[in-house]
């Protein structure tokens, strides 16, 4: 009974010291998983974080791939668009083209024809050029007896001037003669009438009209020039009238007479009119 019992405490302190190996290396484990735990824990944690972030950044990447793939969808829409207006351009080209090509053609053939049309008017034109040079060997000719007639001519108006010159002077002295017998015949039948009233011309008709018109600074008449003169049977103290196409404006008296030229004072007969440049003067109404 003692052997057993000592067998038994040997084997109780035989499994004590096993147990106490076993505690000891439990503890021990006990530890190392309480560190592994907390440092899976804390990948576990992490990797979870990473994971987060990297499905923002995915999110992130996907939003940005949906624009550009939007964007690359409306390139190829444009892209497309404009394949088929350069495709429609193409064919215009083409056709255009074709009528150029046509064109061409045609122009081939005018240039053909004007080359043809250019050797026949080379051929005209040297018979032209024959016909110019004895056409301008003929107008010199021309022009040589020309200036000749010009000379003759002028000496002709000249002595034509000289003449016209000799026969107003002659006419002059004839209406001169004239005036004195008509005054000395009619002496009778003026003695009544005052030396001041302006006569009518009784002879042939004559024509002229109004070149300038100015008013008299000391008395304010209005005074014309006439291209008629002495040479025309002009004199002073005349009454001549006045005329714009068919309606009478006012009589003319006759203040001073040259060859060509006389300066007469307009008589409006108390009506507002004007005479004006251009108007028309005769010395008897008709």
């Amino acid at each position: 009974m003692a052997t057993l019992t000592k067998v038994l405490v040997i084997i109780a302190a035989v499994l004590s010291l096993f147990l106490s190996a076993l505690v000891i290396s439990y503890s021990v484990n006990t530890d190392k998983i309480l560190q592994d735990r907390d440092a899976e824990v804390s990948r576990s944690q992490a990797a979870q974080a990473v994971a987060a972030d990297n499905a923002n950044q995915a999110g992130v990447a996907k939003a940005a791939w949906e624009k550009e793939r939007a964007g690359l969808t409306d390139q190829i829409k444009d892209r497309t668009a404009k394949a088929i207006e350069l495709e429609r351009v193409n064919a215009e080209l083409a056709r255009g083209k074709a009528r150029a090509e046509q064109e061409l053609q045609a122009i081939t053939l005018k240039i053909a024809e004007l080359g043809d049309t250019v050797k026949t008017q080379a051929t005209l034109l040297a018979g032209y050029r024959e016909e110019v040079g004895a056409l301008r060997k003929n107008e010199l000719r021309f022009r040589e007896q020309a200036v000749q007639a010009d000379d003759r001519i002028s000496d002709l108006e000249s002595q034509n001037e000289v003449l016209t010159q000799g026969v107003r002077a002659l006419r002059e002295q004839l209406e001169e003669a004239r005036l004195s017998r008509e005054s000395g015949g009619a002496m009778g039948a003026l003695s009544g009438r005052s030396q001041s009233e302006p006569f009518v011309d009784t002879g042939i008709p004559v024509t002229g009209t109004v070149e300038s018109v100015t008013t008299d600074p000391s008395t304010g008449a209005t005074l014309v020039k006439i291209n008629l003169g002495s040479n025309d049977r002009i004199r002073e103290n005349q009454k001549l009238f006045v005329s714009r196409g068919k309606d009478f404006v006012a009589n003319l008296v006759i203040l001073k007479t040259d060859m060509r030229f006389a300066i007469a004072k307009v008589d409006t007969l108390s009506r507002k009119v004007e005479v004006q440049n251009g108007d028309a003067v005769t010395t008897r109404l008709q």
